[in-house]
């Protein structure tokens, strides 16, 4: 279980009046939930979520460009994990109820009632605790953003010759990938894939010259069981084969 000090919610709505209202009245409601992020349309929303470490969405169903039931529909593909709240007229009541089945964890209907907003939260809460906590102690946060790179770079050169699952890897940390992804960008230069090959290839020269192992074997022994990809990656970073890495190395 991941421990978290708050659920991070990205609001949704073309108008700016509703979305201080919804804001507000969770901000009043004090069940662990923030507004850490706002958007217009559905489009926004989606760049959002792929750069910000986001848990759920609130999101109006009329919107230009993107409306809320497209938004629900793209989230669910792209990060079916995540809990999405839609808000509707009562002109669209049906319309929302088959957003139920696209994936939308709850909806509410216009004007919104608090105690109904703090119940569909609620709901939105017990999804989320099945893969997040939050803790009693306030002052227990995780990690800051820049302990958790340093733990993800530490986990990376301890398992690089493992089948490593970067997406798995920032659930285990609380963000998604993409988030993790600009973190990386922020206080390592490259994104966490590319550490990792960097990793594996500089473990690969190393082994191609100070081994007698077979290239088959080497790709194994860094994280590529596959020795044709194993060979790929390291002349696209290298510009060689490995054999010919191998070769030249033992004439020098």
């Amino acid at each position: 279980m991941i421990e978290i000090n708050r659920f991070n919610l990205l609001l949704v709505d073309d108008e700016e009046m509703p979305r201080r209202s919804v804001k507000r009245m969770i901000d009043e409601a004090a069940c662990g939930f923030e507004v850490v992020a706002e958007a217009k349309n559905g489009r926004e929303a989606v760049e959002i979520i792929k750069t910000e470490n986001i848990h759920a969405v609130i999101t109006d169903i009329r919107m230009p460009e993107m409306d809320g039931l497209e938004l629900s529909e793209t989230i669910h593909t792209l990060f079916p994990d995540m809990p999405v709240l839609l808000l509707s007229g009562y002109a669209e009541f049906e319309y929302a109820q088959k957003a139920i089945l696209s994936g939308v964890t709850s909806y509410l209907l216009k004007p919104i009632d608090p105690s109904e907003l703090a119940d569909a939260l609620d709901t939105v809460k017990k999804q989320l605790s099945q893969r997040y906590v939050l803790p009693d102690d306030p002052t227990l946060g995780k990690r800051d953003a820049k302990e958790n790179v340093d733990y993800a770079v530490n986990y990376l050169n301890q398992h690089y010759n493992e089948d490593i699952d970067i997406r798995q890897l920032a659930e285990e940390l609380g963000f998604t990938s993409a988030y993790l992804t600009k973190l990386f960008h922020k206080y390592i230069g490259d994104p966490p894939l590319k550490y990792l090959t960097n990793i594996r290839i500089q473990h690969a020269k190393d082994l191609l010259i100070n081994s007698n192992l077979s290239i088959c074997e080497i790709g194994n022994a860094v994280g590529y069981p596959d020795q044709f990809h194993f060979s790929k990656t390291f002349r696209k970073l290298t510009g060689e084969s490995p054999s010919s890495y191998r070769k030249e190395a033992h004439h020098e």
